[in-house]
């Protein structure tokens, strides 16, 4: 880790964390007022269509513009796994799930990623495990506590894609970790994006979105909504991302994944009205311990 600490470096430090933790944790508030004006899969077509064409833009003006043979590979991973069924699901669950529950659900996917390394055969330690089984519990707990007997089968349905997407996910990127890194990292992260808004063009397709969209009806915060999730979100966050990762601690960089959720219930709770029962909040709390401690157990 550089030891230059320097104000202006704390500075970009704090607005870094900042990007990831408020850019990644208002994804589900931004999708939830989009998705009262636009079915699921033109959100997700139209946000990562134009991120990744501004991307490539960017790409091909600082002439980046080269692609070996093997990234490939990482792109078409990448865009079906993370892209076409990580978002896609995310969005369109977010129909019918609650903002907070969503975002809590999204918490599995540090604890699949340490399942499949098990199963790869590197044994994970005492404590992560005990993470993993305490996650688990939590996750179940909230579940029942949210879906309960008079829960619809959209509801179940979601919930549980949400859980499988997040497996998805996290194969995927098991898979791209395995591959030699991109040759421009900003290329493949445009390919991903287009190719991954191509494939969510053809799901919206299956589902019948394109037959209900009515483009001249969005509202003016309906487009402000899309480009918030087009600019900062999809165009802002991986940088920052990526610049933490080589500024400091990977354990650190990673409380992302039980701030974002946070986030999420706290906007929803604040500005939708969601309700955070008791055996809610017990739930989130066992469940982001289980994360903590699998983070802290791994550093």
């Amino acid at each position: 880790m550089p030891s230059n600490t320097s104000p202006a470096r704390n500075l970009l430090l704090v607005l870094a964390f900042a990007i990831i933790y408020i850019g990644w944790g208002t994804t589900y508030l931004a999708n939830h007022f989009l998705l009262r004006e636009l079915p699921p899969f033109i959100i997700g077509t139209l946000r990562f269509a134009i991120a990744g064409l501004l991307a490539l833009g960017w790409v091909i003006a600082s002439k980046q513009l080269h692609i070996q043979h093997s990234d490939w590979g990482g792109v078409l991973i990448g865009s079906l796994a993370l892209i076409a069924v990580g978002q896609g699901a995310l969005i369109y669950a977010n129909q019918y799930l609650p903002t907070g529950m969503l975002a809590m659900l999204y918490t599995t996917l540090p604890l699949w990623s340490v399942a499949l390394e098990w199963v790869l055969g590197e044994r994970p330690p005492f404590w992560v495990i005990a993470g993993l089984a305490l996650a688990f519990a939590g996750i179940i707990l909230l579940m029942s506590n949210g879906l309960d007997q008079r829960a619809s089968a959209d509801q179940w349905f979601a919930g549980l894609l949400v859980v499988a997407a997040t497996l998805c996910w996290a194969g995927g990127a098991w898979m791209m970790r395995q591959r030699p890194p991109f040759k421009s990292s900003w290329l493949g992260l445009s390919l991903q994006m287009i190719i991954g808004a191509v494939l969510l063009g053809l799901f919206g397709l299956w589902h019948g979105d394109w037959q209900h969209a009515d483009f001249s009806q969005i509202s003016i915060h309906g487009w402000l909504w899309l480009a918030y999730l087009i600019v900062p979100v999809s165009l802002g966050v991986y940088p920052a991302y990526f610049w933490l990762l080589r500024e400091v601690k990977p354990s650190l960089v990673s409380t992302f994944a039980f701030v974002n959720p946070v986030v999420a219930l706290l906007l929803g709770y604040i500005l939708l009205g969601e309700q955070l029962s008791l055996t809610a909040l017990l739930a989130c709390a066992i469940t982001l311990g289980g994360v903590v401690l699998i983070i802290l157990a791994r550093r």
